[in-house]
């Protein structure tokens, strides 16, 4: 191999790993930090729903930095094929 082509491939590998790095780390930038955060049979018995019994302030203190069901239904009766259709969209 001559000179000329070893450079050409050294300097195109390290483009090609530099772009692919590069890409990554816009990859994992666009990701949304999600905590999913469920509690089964308590209804809207909580503070940050408008319960003036419940006293829960460090919920109610992440509530209002977070996204909060206010409507939702359940396709079934029971706690694991309702949490089960909330996972996987299909019911």
């Amino acid at each position: 191999m001559s000179f000329k082509f070893k450079i050409t491939r050294v300097l195109f590998s390290a483009a090609a790993m530099f772009a692919s790095a590069l890409g990554q780390a816009r990859a994992e930038q666009a990701l949304p930090n999600i905590l999913w955060i469920t509690s089964e049979d308590n209804g809207p018995h909580l503070g940050c729903y408008g319960d003036t019994y419940a006293i829960t302030p460090n919920l109610d203190r992440f509530a209002k930095r977070s996204l909060r069901y206010t409507k939702a239904s359940s396709t079934a009766p029971v706690c694991a094929p309702a949490r089960t259709t909330i996972i996987s969209g299909i019911y």
